[in-house]
């Protein structure tokens, strides 16, 4: 896929994104993968993992109030054990997750970065060799 068709399907996934974020939360490693997301524009919930409580801990917070969520962690090996913590409390909670997002913008971009913060200056290069595009700040 050349860059202009992979910066497209990138756009489609994150308007996607924006729009179930409105009713179900993101779920993100850290504050830059949140800060990231939102130079991206995406303007719902995003919940940041580490905040110093446990995984059962936070996923115990977002049973009182979410049936659903989206998880939205780093494609590299750290972020694969998270994702998998995180699927494993949320069944055990009885939580719907959405793990779909991750794994085809993963299978996009893995080989250009590995983690949610790298995708604003990828989309960014992107942008510029396929000379167009959606304004990433």
């Amino acid at each position: 896929m050349d860059p202009k068709e992979t910066l497209e399907t990138l756009n489609e996934i994150m308007d996607e994104m924006d729009k179930a974020s409105r009713i179900m939360p993101i779920i993100v490693e850290g504050l830059k993968d949140r800060m990231a997301l939102r130079s991206l524009g995406i303007n719902g919930h995003i919940i940041v993992l580490n905040d110093g409580d446990t995984i059962l801990g936070t996923c115990e917070k977002l049973a009182r109030e979410w049936s659903a969520v989206i998880i939205f962690t780093d494609w590299d090996q750290k972020g694969g054990e998270l994702a998998h913590a995180l699927m494993d409390a949320m069944r055990s909670m009885e939580i719907s997750y959405d793990s779909e997002y991750r794994a085809n913008i993963s299978a996009l971009v893995k080989k250009d970065v590995k983690d949610v913060e790298g995708l604003p200056s990828l989309m960014r290069r992107m942008r510029m060799l396929s000379g167009g595009g959606r304004a990433v700040f």
